[in-house]
């Protein structure tokens, strides 16, 4: 699933957003309001000890001391020695080294020079200058409890972890009902008719996926009751013009007139018509994709072309021959209607069928030299009988539904076409077929 722009990665990021301000603004309360205090409370408690060790320590007898100091490690896990030699650089970089010192000064008397360090044996030293004597305590660094920053660090990794997971869960659970649904309507306009989505999951959802499928049956008996009644048309009137072009032709035996060629030119441009209307109608189904060979399909219809205008069509193809897993019969008639207009209007001069190939598709170009279309009307031609002759003259050219059953053919088998100036003069009518069928290969 795409992240980029959709509305899986806006409900991602909207989510955690909220979610992460409220753990840091739960994570800030936390630290101030319970951690910070608890880390004071414990860092004054030691110091307390560490003062009342230090003074009940000078008023023992230097008899009594060794035992004093025994039963304090053994009670405590605190070390007492008087200090021999100065300790180094003070330690400053954990929080409750300073609440401890703080504490330390608050309970001697001003001006007392206070010594925290930290040994290279990972244990805290503390000097306390007391009558004259300089004591030093031995600690490990497992008695520093609580540890506010630690805690803060924990609970935001802690949080934002569980933010990400819960923020991907529920926009997974938002948006893959509508990627259900998006594909689904993807293959109703393709012509095709998708699974039934499930009517479960949240009254909204369940809503939105029972309308839908109600929808897509109606749609599909719509086409269907569409084609049946333009097959019924086409049977209709094909009969009572079979009977016309019969009898028209059995008068013209009798005596030929101008009226007569006229009704027969009306007769057979009737069942063009109808023809075409029928073709249209069944552009809108899916054909099955096969194994075809792209390079003889083309070579196919630039001889038939070349029966039509002899010397002026040529086939360009790049690279080895071309195979892909495609609908042969759409592919032919949309490239069929491209050389058929191409011979119709593009006037005398060369005509190209070009065949390129691009990292996963295929794009096929017929070009031809004629007069070519004004930008404003190249979408417009692939409309339903749109004519560039606005006069509607017979004698120039077909129904105007060519384009548009190639439109159709395209867009059902999820192709693109598309209509270019070509430079020098002319019109490039172009297809592309891309992504190919995950089944396609190339020689």
């Amino acid at each position: 699933m795409k992240l980029r722009g959709s509305l899986f990665r806006r409900t991602v990021l909207t989510i955690a957003a909220g979610l992460l301000v409220f753990q840091i603004a739960s994570g800030t309360a936390i630290f101030l309001y319970i951690t910070r205090p608890l880390a004071q409370r414990s860092a004054d408690d030691l110091a307390a000890l560490l003062v009342l060790s230090a003074r009940t320590w000078v008023e023992l007898p230097a008899t009594t001391r060794p035992a004093f100091e025994d039963e304090l490690k053994f009670s405590h896990d605190i070390g007492l020695t008087e200090a021999g030699a100065p300790l180094g650089k003070d330690a400053r970089h954990l929080p409750y080294v300073n609440f401890l010192r703080t504490s330390l000064a608050s309970r001697l008397d001003s001006g007392t020079a206070l010594h925290v360090a930290e040994a290279a044996d990972g244990r805290f030293h503390v000097d306390i200058p007391m009558a004259h004597h300089v004591l030093r305590f031995s600690f490990a660094k497992d008695l520093l409890v609580p540890r506010p920053s630690f805690a803060l660090a924990w609970t935001v990794a802690a949080g934002l972890l569980v933010t990400l997971i819960t923020a991907w869960l529920l926009a997974r659970r938002i948006t893959a009902p509508v990627a259900r649904l998006a594909e689904a309507a993807r293959l109703i306009g393709s012509g095709e008719h998708p699974p039934r989505l499930r009517e479960s999951g949240e009254h909204e959802l369940a809503d939105l996926a029972r309308i839908f499928n109600q929808t897509a049956a109606q749609l599909a008996a719509r086409r269907e009751n569409q084609s049946t009644l333009l097959a019924g048309v086409s049977h209709d009137l094909r009969s009572p013009l079979a009977r016309m072009k019969m009898a028209l032709g059995m008068l013209a035996e009798e005596h030929t007139s101008p009226l007569l060629t006229r009704m027969e030119r009306d007769v057979a441009e009737m069942e063009t018509l109808i023809g075409a209307q029928l073709e249209l109608a069944r552009s809108q189904e899916r054909e099955p994709a096969q194994a075809t060979d792209i390079d003889a399909l083309l070579s196919e219809l630039i001889e038939s072309a070349e029966a039509q205008s002899p010397g002026q069509t040529h086939l360009r193809t790049g690279g080895p021959s071309c195979h892909a897993t495609i609908a042969p019969l759409a592919l032919r008639r949309i490239l069929g209607n491209f050389v058929d207009n191409a011979l119709r209007y593009g006037g005398p001069g060369r005509l190209e069928l070009v065949r390129r190939r691009c990292a996963d598709g295929i794009l096929i170009g017929v070009r031809d030299r004629g007069p070519g279309i004004p930008a404003d009307l190249r979408e417009a031609v692939f409309q339903p009988f749109f004519r560039l002759d606005p006069s509607r003259n017979r004698a120039s050219g077909g129904s105007g539904l060519g384009l548009a059953i190639a439109r159709q053919l395209a867009e059902t088998q999820g192709w693109t076409i598309a209509i270019k100036p070509r430079v020098g003069g002319g019109v490039s009518a172009w297809l592309a077929i891309q992504p190919l069928n995950p089944a396609a290969h190339r020689d």
